[in-house]
């Protein structure tokens, strides 16, 4: 599963090297880690350094391992990929947030 993961960031660090192109209607995608997130917006810093925000809706997906997540599954500090797509105001409307595997529970041996 950590394979898929590593295949998911591998492809959005691809996708978001014309994220400063970005322009209205198209996808984008976002790799990096939660900094907040709230009913309205999630913020990401993305792999380079950056921070990105998008807006949240009752329209944004989310999945965990391409399985159906919950907004309340997403953690600050938590790696993630937004995929957003630009508005005519230039919102960053998030489509999906998409998490990695699902921690492993803490066991002792």
């Amino acid at each position: 599963m950590r394979k898929a993961f590593v295949a998911m960031a591998v492809a959005a660090l691809v996708a978001t090297s014309g994220l400063l192109s970005a322009h209205e209607g198209h996808e984008h995608k976002i790799m990096g880690k939660v900094v907040t997130i709230d009913e309205k917006k999630i913020e990401v810093e993305s792999t380079d350094g950056k921070k990105v925000s998008g807006v949240l809706s009752a329209d944004t997906k989310y999945l965990r391992d391409t399985k159906p997540a919950a907004r309340a599954d997403v953690k600050v500090g938590e790696r993630v990929v937004i995929v957003v797509v630009e508005d005519k105001d230039k919102a960053q409307n998030v489509k999906q947030v998409l998490l990695g595997t699902a921690p492993a529970a803490d066991h002792k041996h």
